[in-house]
């Protein structure tokens, strides 16, 4: 009996590493843009999470300060976050001091992971509604991106930032300055736009993708376009969009117009009395240049229906 019990526990124990098993590094090696002497970042794969993305899909980037490295967005699970380390490590031997996380969605901050077990003293920063809102999403983001990938983050934890930051606060970090925009509800609730001053870059999170029709569940047309309305206004000059290749002010003029294309139309035909989906073959029409856009035959119905909510909404 005692020899049973033993192996049962021994059994037991091996299903339990198992399970607690940390998914296999990221296989491609994806290449790092120097946009600046001091501000990197590598572009993932502008699409959806899946097993053979291994849920690398967004924009991670760092700048060199003085002593130290400032990390935006460091990706979607504790591989990626390792992926990013490895590409610093190649450029400095400096430790990462500081961390920003532009928004709540998941492919953007759990990388926060691999930071914070590396360089446990970086400081993570992000809106106080982005930070709220990780105490009770973090574990749907998990399961979330595990689901989307076949594991391929397992192991991954839900590091949430640990101080506020807000619009028009300017932080000096290493000798640099990294100030803070926030305009309200666009992309989410607690969206960052984070410029590297000095460097004259933007780091836009999802306030800006590239030729992406992205989802706006979290979000309002009308305040996402003011985002990118705000980020135009500054110097900056590189704009490091959430998805999809780094840019000048294109990148954030093109997606702009995307949103303003698709609520204009969407106003048009709900004036003249029309469901959202009634209007949805009329509002595709005229959306004709952008029908090539990532993700566009699958999100347009639902960005129908939420703009014709917000167009509503706004009637009142």
């Amino acid at each position: 009996m005692r020899l049973a019990v033993v192996c049962t526990l021994l059994s037991l124990n091996v299903l339990l590493a198992a399970c607690d098993r940390k998914a296999p590094a990221i296989q491609t090696d994806f290449p790092l843009t120097k946009l600046t002497e001091r501000v990197y970042v590598i572009h993932g794969p502008n699409e959806m999470p899946n097993k053979a993305n291994q849920g690398f899909i967004n924009n991670p980037g760092f700048v060199l300060v003085r002593k130290g490295v400032v990390v935006i967005d460091p990706g979607s699970s504790l591989q990626v976050g390792d992926m990013l380390l490895k590409k610093i490590a190649a450029v400095t031997n400096d430790p990462v001091i500081a961390v920003f996380n532009t928004h709540i969605h998941g492919d953007h901050w759990l990388g926060n992971d691999a930071i914070h077990r590396a360089h446990p003293k970086a400081v993570i920063y992000a809106h106080p509604k982005m930070m709220e809102k990780t105490q009770s999403e973090g574990a749907n983001w998990l399961r979330l991106m595990n689901q989307l990938t076949d594991d391929a983050i397992k192991g991954t934890k839900a590091v949430t930032p640990g101080l506020g930051v807000d619009n028009d606060e300017t932080l000096t970090l290493g000798g640099l300055h990294f100030r803070i925009y926030h305009t309200g509800i666009a992309h989410t609730d607690g969206d960052i736009m984070v410029e590297a001053v000095e460097d004259k870059v933007m780091f836009m999170g999802d306030n800006a993708v590239v030729e992406r029709a992205a989802r706006m569940d979290d979000g309002r047309f009308l305040g996402n376009i003011e985002a990118c309305e705000v980020a135009l206004k500054t110097g900056a000059r590189h704009f490091v969009p959430g998805h999809g290749q780094t840019n000048g002010r294109g990148v954030v003029t093109a997606y702009r117009d995307w949103l303003k294309a698709l609520y204009g139309s969407v106003k048009k035909h709900y004036v003249n009395g029309m469901s959202d989906f009634e209007m949805k073959d009329r509002v595709v029409a005229d959306l004709g240049p952008y029908r090539k856009w990532a993700m566009f035959d699958s999100e347009v119905g639902k960005l129908i229906s939420l703009a014709w909510l917000q167009v509503e909404q706004a009637s009142f």
